[in-house]
């Protein structure tokens, strides 16, 4: 999975673009500080917006980010630079935790777990991961398991 020059760009450039607008704040008058505010917001917004886009999830396709070896599932990182994709077991997946663009995935049930942030619903990926695993694997593996103190 490799993230276009773009993306790797502006994951770069809007907080490198939000820091110097913080610092502009904290250094000039109250009508130009109030400008710089309301820019770190719009820019903020604008980030966030873009990256829940429909276009941004088109880029990055559940099937290139969920993949399957032979009996080892492939969960490629979407953001971090040059990470290499976490390679796991089937046998070795004890829960999958799913929210909101989010998929925990818990190893070998001693609390070991590992996040991802996708650009796609709850729903897409719990029916990539359906697909990939089968109905009678993807049944015994625990789901949205909560931590116990």
């Amino acid at each position: 999975m490799r993230k276009s020059k773009f993306d790797k760009a502006l994951f770069i450039a809007v907080p490198t673009l939000l820091l110097i607008l913080f610092c502009a704040n904290m250094v000039t008058s109250d009508a130009l500080s109030t400008a710089t505010a309301i820019a770190s917001v719009g820019i903020l917004f604008g980030f966030i917006s873009y990256m829940r886009s429909r276009g941004f999830s088109n880029k990055y396709p559940i099937d290139a980010l969920i993949e399957k070896d032979g009996d080892t599932l492939v969960f490629h990182y979407l953001h971090g630079v040059q990470k290499k994709p976490l390679q796991v077991k089937v046998d070795a997946i004890y829960a999958l935790n799913f929210s909101h663009h989010y998929l925990g995935v818990i190893v070998d049930n001693n609390g070991q777990g590992f996040d991802f942030q996708y650009p796609h619903k709850t729903s897409v990926v719990k029916a990539r991961l359906h697909e990939l695993l089968g109905e009678d694997t993807f049944a015994k593996i625990q789901s949205n398991v909560t931590a116990t103190a």
